[in-house]
């Protein structure tokens, strides 16, 4: 099985999904990740935390990975 991500268009988005509902329902799972983020959102957050650190207002490691772990 292959994986795909794709943005599409509101405006198309239910006609979309209308040609994904013709399909085999055993050969097509469907995902939707809210939690994903673009490259440049990435490099934001990346960035934020660098600086924080700096600042010293970064989390010491053991608070790092609770937080990581935890969610």
């Amino acid at each position: 099985m292959r994986t795909l991500q794709l943005q599409i268009d509101d405006s198309i988005f239910d006609k979309f999904m209308g040609l994904l509902d013709i399909l085999p329902k055993e050969k097509i799972f469907i995902s939707n990740d809210s939690n994903a983020i673009t490259l440049e959102e990435a490099k934001t957050k990346v960035q934020k935390a660098i600086n924080s650190i700096n600042e010293n207002r970064g989390l010491n490691i053991d608070e790092a990975f609770d937080k990581v772990l935890d969610s």
